[in-house]
């Protein structure tokens, strides 16, 4: 009797710990509705938010005391959405979207969705084959970069990641890149009205 009596008091306080081995919101909501004063949590999604927004913050100010200390001003790009925390504009806002495994739950085709809002890219003639097929991901990221214009590389490496052929006008080229002209000088990088998209 005894035994039942100490199980009886004991088995809302182990109901508790078994429930608080799931995951970290639901262990939360138990511990909230099991204890008073414990504070709420915010919705998930400006967790969400405020940690990435902490960690942009983070790499942001990391970069400009490394670049201070170099005597550089800092080069990072923030995709503006990501920096003003609204992530609905590429991502959907039901969760379960993302846990589907449809490219982080966004609102369209990778190739599609950076065209929602950088419209006119390919109104010439001559279209970069990445920009053609919507392969914006080959040369940018989509939060930030540690390079302008949210580049995977630096605008002096990244045309080379994949034209390494040798060049028609190869002497022409090798003059340019012994002074470290970057390819954008001459070149747009998305489309153009003359072959090899030259300005």
């Amino acid at each position: 009797m005894l035994f039942h009596s100490g199980v009886r008091r004991a088995l809302p306080f182990l109901l508790t710990l078994v429930l608080c081995g799931c995951d970290p919101v639901t262990r939360h909501q138990v511990l909230v509705s099991v204890l008073d004063g414990y504070p709420t949590l915010p919705p998930v999604e400006d967790l969400c938010r405020d940690s990435a927004a902490q960690a942009v913050e983070a790499a942001l100010k990391k970069q400009e005391v490394v670049a201070a200390a170099a005597g550089q001003a800092p080069v990072r790009s923030t995709h503006l959405p990501y920096l003003e925390k609204r992530c609905n504009d590429c991502h959907k806002a039901d969760k379960s979207a993302s846990d589907a495994g449809d490219e982080g739950g966004l609102l369209k085709s990778p190739e599609e969705l950076c065209f929602m809002c950088h419209k006119g890219l390919l109104n010439k003639p001559f279209h970069h084959g990445p920009a053609a097929v919507g392969e914006c991901l080959a040369c940018h990221l989509p939060h930030d970069s540690e390079n302008a214009a949210l580049l995977v590389l630096g605008k002096d490496g990244l045309c080379k990641k994949c034209h390494t052929e040798a060049r028609a006008a190869a002497r022409m080229h090798a003059q340019f890149s012994d002074k470290n002209m970057p390819c954008i000088n001459c070149h747009d990088p998305h489309s153009g009205d003359t072959r090899f998209f030259l300005k």
